[in-house]
């Protein structure tokens, strides 16, 4: 069944308008990520062209969305909290390769996973990228474009690449 609402997901919610031009449209993307993803909460809003392979390692909280374009590889678990904004565009990446044997090329090198977590009340920038292995902790502000390639432990602001605290949130 499961590849039932793949299919209408890819051949056709995925290319409806966004929340603002069509209720129905959001409505329909949020059944058919019901039934997709390991678990998705109350109120969440998948936007127009959000690409997340099969997803059935992804979990979603409350009130929390995914904004426009934005992909998701998970070849290991995404699990994104509560109340948390994705912006448009934003890749978050559970897979790379090792390059440690230098008599391999580097396409012959294993695959390396680690899971991502986004923690609760975030927001993460258009374009910014979440690489293998990250976790967000709550209260986080991820600025447009950078690269998180390390863990965030304390709440704030944080940008560039690699992304680095900018400043508090006030609280």
């Amino acid at each position: 069944m499961n590849i039932l609402y793949l299919a209408l997901y890819y051949g056709l919610a995925r290319f409806l308008p966004s929340s603002s031009a069509c209720s129905v449209c959001v409505k329909l993307r949020r059944y058919l990520i019901n039934k997709i993803f390991y678990y998705a909460g109350s109120n969440v809003n998948i936007a127009q062209g959000v690409v997340f392979g099969r997803g059935g390692k992804i979990s979603i909280g409350n009130n929390s969305g995914i904004g426009e374009g934005s992909r998701l590889v998970a070849m290991e678990s995404i699990i994104i909290g509560d109340d948390v904004m994705i912006a448009p565009e934003v890749l978050m990446l559970t897979g790379g390769h090792k390059y440690d044997d230098p008599n391999l090329f580097l396409r012959e090198h294993e695959s390396l996973t680690a899971p991502i977590k986004i923690g609760s009340d975030c927001w993460i920038g258009a374009r910014a990228i979440i690489l293998p292995g990250v976790a967000v902790c709550n209260r986080v502000i991820i600025a447009a474009g950078s690269v998180v390639t390390k863990s965030i432990t304390e709440s704030g602001i944080y940008g560039g690449n690699p992304a680095k605290k900018i400043k508090d949130i006030p609280k």
